[in-house]
């Protein structure tokens, strides 16, 4: 498990700073090396420290794969709960929770590749934890598209399964997004939107 200093603001302030580098530091070798191809030793000297005093911040490279994996799928829905705040239309909610899920794709390339490629190495016990953030996630765009069934703008189809879908083109970006491609955020929210909301808002 990670750890905080609990010894004044000032000392844990310092402790949170030193940790994020860290956990930096591993986000990019396991995704550039892979999990299992990376060592503690490869991250403390990717951040400068000896190995021996990595492990005041941590117990076990898992714990580094867990504390990452945890933050992608916290943060990515703390992102979509704010981008759909004051939306009142389920249109509009189920095209802003596309944007969101986008805009923190590509801001986030890195760790959200980690995610999807990494998460089965977690012991079952930490998967648990995470999967039950990722159906708080996934949740809150079904309920999207329940709400626009119920007031008839969307169409009859299984609300899960459409989000899976959505969930599933959008996290592809990863793999393929490089701005040396020419192709903008915007271009990309504009197409994938579109093309969603065309096929589930009733003509």
């Amino acid at each position: 498990m990670v750890r905080v200093k609990e010894q004044g603001k000032e000392n844990a302030s310092e402790t949170r700073d030193r940790l994020a580098e860290i956990l930096d530091a591993a986000a990019e070798l396991f995704y550039k090396q892979g999990y299992h191809a990376t060592t503690v030793q490869d991250v403390a000297d990717q951040v400068g420290m000896l190995k021996g005093s990595l492990y005041y911040y941590i117990k076990s490279k898992e714990d580094l794969l867990y504390a990452t994996l945890e933050q992608v799928i916290t943060r990515g829905d703390d992102y979509l709960v704010h981008k759909l705040a004051g939306s009142k239309n389920p249109v509009d909610k189920l095209r802003l929770a596309m944007e969101a899920e986008i805009e923190y794709i590509i801001q986030n390339q890195v760790t959200v590749g980690l995610f999807l490629h990494e998460f089965h190495v977690l012991s079952s016990q930490r998967r648990r934890r995470i999967l039950a953030k990722m159906r708080q996630f996934e949740n809150r765009i079904v309920a999207i598209i329940e709400e626009g069934q119920a007031a008839g703008q969307f169409i009859d189809v299984n609300p899960r399964l459409a989000v899976y879908g959505i969930l599933g083109m959008c996290n592809w970006i990863y793999r393929w997004y490089r701005r040396s491609r020419g192709m903008s955020l915007d271009e990309i929210k504009s197409v994938f939107t579109r093309m969603v909301l065309e096929g589930m808002v009733k003509a």
